[in-house]
């Protein structure tokens, strides 16, 4: 039986591209303000050397902030790819890791043993040979029930469980065969791969783009670092490589 440990988390923003992109939008509201200024600067009609002058600065000024938007918008697009590759690289760390929701709970009694097997044994339901000896770390996410709404009625859940496997192929297998949904309606437990803060966000909104939109798909999964989110259309097309909204836009137009 492995020891007992948690498994490693790495942080899921990037302070200081956020920082970046906060100044950037304070320099695009400066940017816009200046531009302003020398609309209403070019109508008017300087008649003292005072007034030239202070038109001739205004002018001078307005071209070096537009030179400097133009820059900023390259260094926008720099530090967005950075992010981008930040995700996809924190994602990799966990592609041998899944989310187990709705496995049954016993606050005061569970132990790690207990946990590991009950896991196992759920995953092996799948048709795959699943033992505690596969996992390299297992535990719950929080100690307490949590009341959410399903289906318009509250009611408590149980704290998903992590699970982190040796072998990420075994757990590929797994995450294929295990059915999370029965004639149509979803089990009480389920599982999915693990996702960082950028592709759960991402997932979100392109279902919701996907519904907005009239679009039926069939399942939309993380697949590996290079295929990022996949989505696999009702007519069976797979749309993937899809780390970012931009990304889904472009292989929509390609469709």
């Amino acid at each position: 039986m492995p020891p007992k440990r948690s498994i490693p988390s790495s942080s899921e923003t990037v302070p200081a591209a956020d920082n970046i992109h906060e100044a950037l939008s304070d320099f695009d509201s400066l940017n816009k303000a200046l531009s302003e200024v020398s609309e209403l600067v070019g109508n008017l009609s300087p008649k003292t050397n005072f007034e030239k002058s202070i038109t001739n600065i205004v002018g001078i000024l307005c071209k070096q902030v537009q030179q400097l938007a133009q820059s900023c918008s390259v260094v926008s697009g720099s530090v967005d790819a950075v992010e981008t590759n930040l995700a996809k690289t924190d994602q990799y760390s966990r592609r041998d890791t899944v989310v187990v929701t709705g496995l049954e709970y016993k606050k005061d009694s569970e132990t790690y043993d207990d946990l590991c097997g009950t896991v196992a044994e759920e995953l092996s339901t799948s048709g795959v040979k699943v033992s505690c000896s596969d996992f390299s770390a297992c535990h719950r996410n929080g100690n307490s029930f949590k009341t959410v709404v399903i289906r318009g009625k509250p009611t408590k859940v149980p704290p998903t469980v992590t699970v982190r496997f040796r072998n990420s192929n075994k757990k590929d297998l797994v995450l294929n065969r295990y059915k999370n949904y029965v004639n149509g309606k979803p089990k009480p437990v389920r599982v999915a791969q693990s996702l960082n803060n950028h592709y759960q966000y991402l997932k979100s909104s392109i279902n919701n783009f996907l519904r907005e939109n009239g679009i039926r798909i069939t399942w939309i999964h993380w697949r590996s670092a290079s295929s990022g989110i996949c989505v696999k259309m009702d007519g069976g097309t797979i749309v993937s490589r899809i780390h970012t909204m931009t990304d889904l836009i472009n292989q929509f137009n390609k469709l």
